[in-house]
């Protein structure tokens, strides 16, 4: 009964998360005054050609990549909490993906960032493959033994796998090590953000329910849908609208609304 039960609501149940994920972000609400759309194009793309120059800079970032990885990370709140520019403008997120290239590159250590990542990247951007490569190359400068928190970014990777990839393998897999992390944080005595010992046991759950093959069709269409509302630009109601393809649906426009329809 238990495990029906899973089944029944995982998909409502990941699909929530994804949803709370996009409202804690602490969003800046610039409103700047005089800002223009040619402003805020020229802006965009000299902040494009900041993030390169950074992803240039030796790999020890002279000793400072930490104090680097912060400073990004506050220009990311910047840009992302700029509504006139996103909304008004719709300049859209594209940058979210490049900002935390270098933020994991620089302090692939900083846990907190890593909830920002699933958000703003395949949620608002449209881009969780981006999303999944970040992930791989942060958790492999994690540990267990150093961070206990860290079995949280498992547990990310898996819910954009499953939602937005329709990847169940990998999915299994990431909450199978989420699992395993969970279990030696509790077995740390460190302090944890939330009881590792319920984190291990919920990933258990959802990586033995992956183990039949599921249709995840429902869950990765109801993802999507999530992107096409937030989506503010053309770039990302095109990629929101490639993978609905792949799903079987497409978007039409109904009462002036955009809506998701089967083809």
């Amino acid at each position: 009964m238990r495990f029906r039960n899973l089944a029944i609501n995982l998909g409502a149940i990941a699909l929530f998360g994804a949803i709370a994920l996009s409202f804690q972000i602490p969003k800046l609400n610039q409103r700047l005054g005089g800002q223009t759309l040619e402003e805020t194009r020229k802006a965009v793309r000299e902040e494009e050609a900041r993030l390169k120059l950074i992803r240039q800079l030796p790999p020890r970032g002279l000793g400072f990549n930490n104090m680097i990885a912060n400073f990004t990370f506050l220009q990311f709140l910047q840009y992302f909490g700029d509504d006139i520019a996103r909304n008004n403008f719709q300049t859209g997120y594209s940058l979210s993906p490049h900002y935390f290239e270098n933020i994991i590159e620089r302090d692939p250590r900083f846990l907190s960032s890593y909830i920002y990542l699933s958000a703003s990247v395949s949620m608002f951007a449209g881009v969780p493959r981006e999303a999944n490569e970040i992930y791989a190359k942060g958790l492999r400068s994690l540990d267990p033994e150093q961070q206990p928190n860290a079995y949280i970014v498992w547990r990310y990777r898996a819910t954009d796998q499953l939602l937005f990839l329709g990847d169940a393998k990998g999915a299994r897999e990431s909450y199978l090590k989420a699992a395993e992390w969970a279990d030696k944080a509790s077995l740390s005595g460190k302090k944890t953000l939330e009881d590792p010992k319920l984190a291990a046991e919920f990933s258990r759950q959802s990586a033995q329910w992956l183990e039949e093959k599921r249709d995840l069709t429902k869950a990765q269409i109801g993802a999507w849908s999530l992107v096409l509302q937030n989506a503010m630009d053309k770039k990302t109601v095109q990629i929101v609208a490639q993978e609905l393809d792949k799903l079987g649906m497409k978007i039409e426009i109904v009462n002036g609304a955009q809506t998701i329809v089967r083809k």
